[in-house]
């Protein structure tokens, strides 16, 4: 700044208004230039700050995402088990005269009363819409089904809500034949032995078992075809966050 103002000083002192002129219209250009060439390198920075700080967030939901899809398969596959025992309980009430074991009593029985249900962690991406910083993300889709995600997990909590409350219901029905123990016994082998045995040949032939099984199984297939939505968005939002990781 010194030499310029010593340039225009010198010019002025000779009685060069031209060139003069000329000098204080090239030191704006200049001046011009380094505004330009500072916003340029701000905004540069500004926007590696804001890819560092996708990335980070990406990254995050993309743990989410991974350890709710390995929950979700687990859900699935218990809940899987309630239609496969229903065939099994109905073939055993048509062959009543067969002796079957304790053993298979009790996996029928458990395997009819699964009520895993499906409770995934959220936190990453509630931090995410909280803080704005969900906004980063330039993919439309994406924003679209994170922004969806709660809403459709609140609609399957109906269905796993109906399961609990008729499996709940249903232990009055099996209590007057079997010992909880015994239902459980199977998960806690520490449990100590009934001391009324089970009377499970009574329970098939009980018509209010029946019913149980196929509401059983008419439940777990509602519910799985929830799962089933809700894992297809899971895998869709891991798909687009990779995508966006790449670039």
């Amino acid at each position: 700044m010194k030499l310029f103002r010593k340039v225009r000083s010198s010019l002025l002192v000779k009685n060069k208004k031209g060139k003069y002129l000329q000098y204080a219209l090239g030191e704006i250009v200049l001046v011009v230039i380094g505004i330009l060439v500072a916003i340029q390198l701000n905004d540069l920075g500004l926007q590696n700050s804001n890819n560092t700080q996708k990335k980070e967030v990406l990254s995050a939901l993309q743990l989410e995402f991974e350890a709710n899809l390995r929950q979700l398969d687990t859900v699935i596959f218990y809940n899987k088990e309630v239609p496969k025992a229903y065939f099994v309980g109905n073939s055993m009430i048509k062959n009543q005269h067969k002796n079957y074991t304790t053993a298979q009593y009790n996996d029928l029985i458990l395997g009819l009363g699964w009520t895993y249900t499906f409770n995934p962690s959220n936190g990453a991406l509630r931090s995410a819409i909280s803080s704005s910083e969900i906004h980063l993300i330039k993919n439309k889709r994406l924003i679209e089904i994170l922004f969806s995600w709660e809403d459709v997990i609140k609609d399957s909590d109906e269905e796993a809500l109906t399961i609990r409350k008729f499996q709940y219901e249903s232990l009055v029905m099996k209590a007057n034949y079997i010992s909880a123990i015994g239902e459980w016994k199977a998960i806690f082998p520490e449990m100590l032995s009934p001391k009324t045995p089970s009377n499970f040949k009574g329970l098939l032939q009980d018509k209010a078992f029946e019913n149980y099984s196929i509401r059983s199984c008419a439940y777990a297939k509602e519910y799985l075809s929830e799962l089933n939505d809700i894992k297809n968005q899971n895998q869709e939002i891991l798909l687009l966050i990779n995508q966006e990781l790449k670039k």
